[in-house]
């Protein structure tokens, strides 16, 4: 894969990640929170935290994921 393809890919998936955090916080904020939407939403942060840390590997850059 090209240099230009994986920035672009990275950036792709950052925002992936600024969306499904905002997901969490958005349902979070409700009187009584639906745990299955969160708990779907943090399933899908950690994918896509696993995804971007593959992507980095390419440049060098080592990240550990939690969970």
């Amino acid at each position: 894969m090209r240099t230009n393809s994986k920035i672009k890919e990275i950036t792709m998936t950052l925002q992936q990640i600024e969306k499904v955090i905002k997901m969490i916080a958005y349902h979070k904020g409700f009187d009584e929170p639906d745990a299955n939407a969160i708990e779907n939403f943090e399933y899908m942060k950690r994918d896509f935290l696993r995804q971007l840390a593959e992507l980095l590997k390419g440049f060098g850059v080592e990240v550990r994921v939690p969970g």
